[in-house]
């Protein structure tokens, strides 16, 4: 039956007459096939909600939208649910911890759903000190970072992962060298290094692997890791005592789940290329500047003992211009496979994970290698012991000879001189007839790759084990042991003629091994009691005994006259020159025990009302007695407004919580022996044995029993919000934290024999303010969705105490009551002396400068220059940081993008002072003998303000320092990645349960960089975090000073972009 008018009854008249309620009884039957049926007919959907991973999620909730009818899926995460009356259904999906997700049935009669998860669901569990808690429960600052987000920057290490990524966690790397580290802060400094062993990684923050206290970040595989929580006020840090003042990184590696064998392989190959070369002067330009510091020679006018040399001035003639930068960088190569395999039963668990990394650096000879093995096992034992192990084992090599240090000498080369002689050799020495003629040709490093050697090797393993055993309902005893045992091996090597070493006989090779290891064992005993009271008053609490002992040792021996380049560090005993003075060789060691007790109680009522009490105790033998132990109390409080029911009628609000927190954490800044006093050996000329090689011990430091402990108490304040279905969620933090008993090294008078003596003398104070803000700007099931992550920051230090009330300044060690903990102190630049300005120069009185010279502030005005006249001229504490994370999907498509920000700081750029002793030394430009960066230097043509004219003297004060210091504020892109999941259907064909490829880009751009707008820098993130000297001058010395902690732009770190092209895939 096809007629038309059937046509127009069952599309037109129908439809009416059921939206009236009117359809005759009998009117289905004249339909074909019966499509409005006269009775109801119910029909079963039915499917499977699994995880990111592909395991079913049990107890995931499904409802008809509008309705109150739904169901759970069982233990694998299948359901099945009816719908009535053909219902044209939306199903919702939703999980704890997972993204809440909608599905529109239609036609469909089976309906798989893969869920996202959460970090935001107020439900989710996170991990913080010996233990879980609810995050709606958590009164302390605790940030949690996916496995997802890290992964959103392929790097080869977490520090670069989390750049941007938590307020409060500001990162400084240390280069682009392959296998390079870098240094992490968890709400600033604390700490004023000494110079009696005091170390700048004090202020870094504790690593804790699955419970257990790691170490640095820069062995854990990233992809090892499945969550990390960062706990940032000493309300939750307090609990790990005098380790947790410089924060707590908790990291959960992955580990087996019940279901079925889940083999997983993420991988991923990249090419690295240098962001650009440093903008040096060309050959002619190179001749100009030559020829302008002979005529601004202000000792002897028109002349200088750097002018061109004779091949110089034919290179000249001839057109050469080398670029030394194009024949060294080359690409970089970037390789990193990792295979996962996790799965297990009801009582049985189990996962393994291998992997591979491989980087090449954009200099030839530099490369970093990972390999890396781990494995954990989770059994029940009957229904009341659970036991437990973890291993995670790398073994790495960095080869970076001659230090990473060459790109320097790449910019400072003479760009007049053939790198290559007429038959085709390398032109060995391209500053002949220079003062620098010695210097060795870089195309060395290619040539002559036997030749040197500077090779690291080393080995980490981390063994930790647990048993849980359930003694009552609610109350758990459980043990934990882990072993961390960690061997470094380092051998260089340095023949005749090459980059790294001038010489040309091969009895001035060089050689270079040294060793060290390090273990430490720690043991737990924690006991957990957890009880609901009357439906509302719910009560935690946790014990711990714990113990911790590690050992550490160390050796290096230097030799010279290796006879042949092909033995290197095989046989030391063939060198002709082997180890005497005590710089030739040495060796430490050390061991230090902790012991500690600690009890946390965590309350709430009607999951309103927050309160958790923690106080550990721990007890150092580093300390002499009456001082080894300290008690680190804290205390947190939590309002979940959210839940109380004047708030019900705020639909908008989804949670709300207040919480705040005070707390005492600590700082184990005392060295294994320093209460003891210390002799060191040297070898010095006396009696008459060989002149230099008897020894003898002096005193260094004397006995300091009294020395405690360094304690930082802060208080936070703090609230975390979600609105509109958690659609946006986000927190704000304010804390104030003041460290007092700071060791510092007092000088004592000659006559005692030792140099000085440690006290607990110094106090810091630090204050900020931290915001995170999440968005899910669209949010669609099928189309397209993006959601938004913020994050803005700052840190305000400063020096409260030297080492007396009295004291005001360290001006060696850049320390100021009052200021940051590192400023730069210096002449201030305020232009260069203009040819106008013959009569204020001829009113100075000291020093005598001329026309194109840098002219400095006369703070006091006495027409003199001095140390009077130095000042405070900025610090390396940034304005404030933040990151920017976009992410998009559409249907299969994903992307993501990533801004990294830190803004109003000072940087110190070494390479354009010209010298680094302040008014003396080398003047401007290092007398011009060396090629330098193209800038704006003077000239009576130029009268610029920017940069001073080149000198061929020495005679003058030029003030050079002060060319080094500017605005290293940087907005830069970290990230962009680009991906897309194939559809099951067609990876089913291969036994895939998901396929993912992407590509990234890693520092594809800067957005906003002064320094890079003007061409001084290639890229304006500081790539050095170094103590300066901390020598303990009077008030008002001369000494300008190295700042500690100095973020320096140098040249021996060249920047690079990554392209990378990589595949997730799980069976």
């Amino acid at each position: 039956m096809n007629k038309p008018w059937v046509r127009v009854f069952r599309t037109s008249v129908v439809p009416l007459l059921l939206v009236a309620g009117t359809v005759p009884s009998g009117a289905a039957g004249i339909l074909p096939g019966s499509y409005y049926p006269a009775r109801s007919i119910d029909s079963e959907i039915s499917g499977r909600v699994t995880g990111e991973n592909g395991e079913g999620l049990p107890g995931a909730s499904v409802l008809i939208k509008f309705t109150t009818r739904g169901t759970i899926t069982d233990e694998k995460g299948n359901f099945k649910i009816v719908l009535r009356d053909n219902e044209n259904a939306t199903l919702v999906f939703s999980q704890v911890g997972y993204q809440t997700k909608e599905v529109v049935v239609g036609a469909q009669k089976i309906v798989n759903v893969s869920l996202d998860p959460d970090s935001r669901a107020l439900d989710e569990v996170v991990v913080v000190g010996y233990g879980t808690q609810r995050k709606r429960d958590v009164t302390g600052s605790v940030v949690s970072v996916s496995e997802s987000t890290l992964k959103e920057v392929p790097a080869p290490n977490l520090i670069s992962q989390l750049k941007g990524r938590a307020a409060g966690v500001s990162i400084i790397s240390n280069g682009s060298t392959p296998g390079s580290q870098g240094q992490i802060r968890i709400r600033g400094n604390r700490t004023l290094t000494t110079s009696s062993g005091g170390s700048d990684g004090l202020d870094g923050p504790l690593v804790v692997v699955d419970g257990i206290p790691y170490g640095g970040l820069n062995d854990i595989n990233p992809d090892d890791i499945a969550n990390l929580e960062v706990l940032k006020d000493a309300s939750a840090t307090a609990i790990y005592g005098s380790r947790g003042a410089g924060g707590v990184i908790l990291v959960t590696t992955k580990r087996g789940k019940t279901g079925k064998p889940v083999l997983s392989y993420d991988g991923y190959h990249g090419v690295t290329q240098i962001m650009g070369k440093f903008n040096v002067m060309n050959g002619t330009e190179y001749a100009q500047f030559k020829q302008d510091a002979a005529k601004y020679n202000r000792t002897s006018p028109g002349t200088s003992g750097y002018l061109l040399t004779p091949k110089e001035q034919e290179a000249l003639a001839n057109g050469v211009s080398t670029d030394w930068q194009g024949l060294i960088y080359r690409p970089g190569f970037m390789t990193n496979h990792q295979l996962g395999l996790q799965g297990g039963t009801d009582n049985t668990q189990y996962s393994l994970g291998l992997g591979y990394f491989n980087e090449t650096g954009i200099i030839p000879g530099q490369n970093f290698q990972r390999f890396n093995i781990r494995a954990t096992l989770d059994q029940k034992i009957g229904k009341h012991v659970k036991i437990g192990l973890n291993t995670l084992n790398t073994i790495t090599y960095q080869n970076t000879p001659g230090g990473g240090g060459i790109p320097g000498g790449l910019v400072r080369l003479t760009p007049l001189a053939s790198p290559y002689n007429a038959d085709g050799s390398v032109n060995m020495f391209p500053s002949e007839g220079s003062i620098d003629a010695a210097g060795v040709s870089p195309l060395t490093i290619l040539t002559k790759k036997d030749s040197y050697l500077g090779r690291t090797r080393s080995l980490r393993t981390f063994n930790s084990l647990y048993a849980e055993v359930n003694i009552l309902p609610g109350l758990k005893y459980r043990f934990n042991a882990g072993l961390n045992f960690s061997q470094s091996n380092y051998n260089g090597y340095n023949g005749p003629l090459t980059y790294f070493n001038s010489a040309t006989v091969q009895s001035s090779s060089t050689a270079e091994i040294s060793n060290s290891e390090y273990w430490d064992v720690n043991l737990q005993h924690l006991l957990y009691y957890d009880k609901v009271f009357a439906g509302k008053h719910k009560l935690g609490f946790t014990a711990l005994y714990e113990i911790t002992k590690n050992h550490s040792l160390g050796s290096r021996f230097t030799v010279t006259g290796v006879p042949a380049d092909y033995i290197k560090t095989s046989n030391f005993s063939l060198a002709s020159g082997q180890p005497v003075a005590s710089s030739d060789f040495g060796n430490s060691f050390s061991e230090m025990g902790l012991l500690s007790y600690m009890g946390r109680l965590n309350y709430s009522y009607a999951d309103k009302y927050l309160i958790t009490l923690t106080l550990r105790r721990d007890g150092s033998s580093t300390l002499s007695p009456g001082n080894q132990y300290f008690n680190y109390p804290a205390v947190g409080l939590g309002w979940n407004v959210a839940e109380e029911n004047f708030m019900k009628s705020l639909s908008f609000v989804s949670s709300l919580k207040v919480r705040g927190g005070w707390g005492i954490s600590g700082n184990r800044n005392v060295g294994a022996y320093s209460t003891l006093g210390a002799l060191s050996a040297g070898y010095y000329n006396f009696g008459t044995g060989t002149a230099g090689q008897q020894l003898a011990y002096t005193v260094t430091s004397l006995p300091a029993k009294d020395l405690g402990w360094q304690s930082t108490a802060q208080v936070d304040v703090g609230i975390d919000f979600g609105f509109l279905s958690n659609r946006i969620t986000g927190s704000v933090d304010w804390y104030h934290q003041k460290t007092k008993d700071i060791l510092l090294s007092v000088p004592l008078p000659p006559s005692n024999g030792a140099g000085s003596t440690l006290k607990n003398l110094g106090k810091t104070e630090g204050k900020g303010l931290e915001t995170t803000l999440s968005i899910d700007v669209v949010r669609k099931s099928k189309g397209f969705n993006w959601s938004v992550d913020l994050t803005y920051f700052f840190n305000r230090e400063k020096i409260t105490q030297l080492t007396t009330p009295e004291e005001k300044a360290n001006i060696g060690a850049g320390w100021f009551v009052g200021q940051p903990l590192s400023v730069i102190y210096d002449y201030k630049k305020i232009g260069i002396w203009q040819l106008s300005d013959a009569d204020v120069l001829a009113k100075q009185v000291a020093p005598v400068q001329f026309p194109g010279q840098i002219r400095v502030q006369d703070v006091n005005g006495d027409n003199k220059i001095d140390a009077s006249d130095r000042q405070i001229l900025g610090n390396f504490q940034p304005q404030w940081e933040g990151g920017w994370t976009n992410r998009f999907s559409f249907r299969n498509f994903d992307a993501s993008i990533v801004t990294y920000a830190r803004m109003g700081m000072k940087v110190i750029v070494p390479y354009l002072t010209g010298n680094s002793t302040g008014s003396g030394g080398f003047a401007f430009y290092n007398q011009s003998r060396v090629n330098q960066l193209r800038t704006d230097y003077w000239t009576e043509s130029n009268p610029t303000n920017a940069f001073p004219a080149p000198d061929a003297s020495s005679a003058v004060a030029y003030f050079g320092s002060t060319l080094g210091y500017y605005d290293g504020s940087f907005i830069k892109c970290r990230s962009i990645n680009l991906g897309y999941t194939f559809s099951k259907d067609l990876i089913r064909k291969i036994g895939a349960s998901s396929a993912r490829i992407y590509v990234n880009v890693t520092n594809p751009f800067i957005i906003y960089s002064p320094l890079v707008k003007d061409k001084l820098a290639i890229d304006p993130e500081g790539n050095s975090y170094a103590s300066g000297s901390s020598t303990l001058n009077p008030q008002g010395a001369s000494d300008r000073g190295t700042p500690e902690r100095q973020i320096a732009v140098n040249l021996n770190n060249p920047p690079v972009r990554q392209f990378t092209l990589g595949l997730n895939l799980k069976f």
